[in-house]
């Protein structure tokens, strides 16, 4: 997907992007805005969900959604993750710059592949050791 022209970096959308790179956590909308408000009362929801997807629609940040939760990453670097599906945890991957032999096999069958998109989802460490998290989302905190 090409990057759309940059456009005109306002207060608002420099604040939006500044808090989604502050963290690692994979922030939601809802998230950035209780964070932007602080420095911003009166920016309503609306503009911060405009803002991420300018800022994704310029390359400045990733989107990834799993159902109905959209999450934003700062880290545009191609990676994969780990998501815990109780607590809902998101870990950056650092990529391993090996090729699969599935790719290999869909380049030798004429496809072309423009990303690749690695997931493991599981149980983390601590939900593991302390099932009384449930289905809290302690990663946003």
């Amino acid at each position: 997907m090409e990057a759309s022209p940059q456009r005109r970096q306002t207060r608002q959308r420099r604040v939006v992007y500044e808090t989604v790179a502050a963290t690692t956590s994979h922030p939601t909308a809802e998230w950035v805005y209780e964070r932007v408000r602080r420095q911003m009362p009166r920016v309503s929801l609306g503009t911060v969900y405009r803002n991420l997807q300018v800022l994704v629609a310029e390359g400045r940040l990733r989107s990834w959604t799993r159902g109905r939760t959209t999450r934003y990453d700062a880290d545009v670097v191609p990676h994969d993750h780990f998501s815990c599906r109780r607590c809902g945890l998101l870990l950056d991957l650092e990529r391993a710059p090996r090729v699969f032999s599935e790719e290999r096999r869909l380049r030798a069958r004429g496809h072309e592949i423009e990303e690749r998109i690695l997931e493991f989802v599981g149980i983390c460490r601590d939900c593991r050791r302390n099932r009384k998290t449930g289905g809290k989302r302690k990663w946003l905190n």
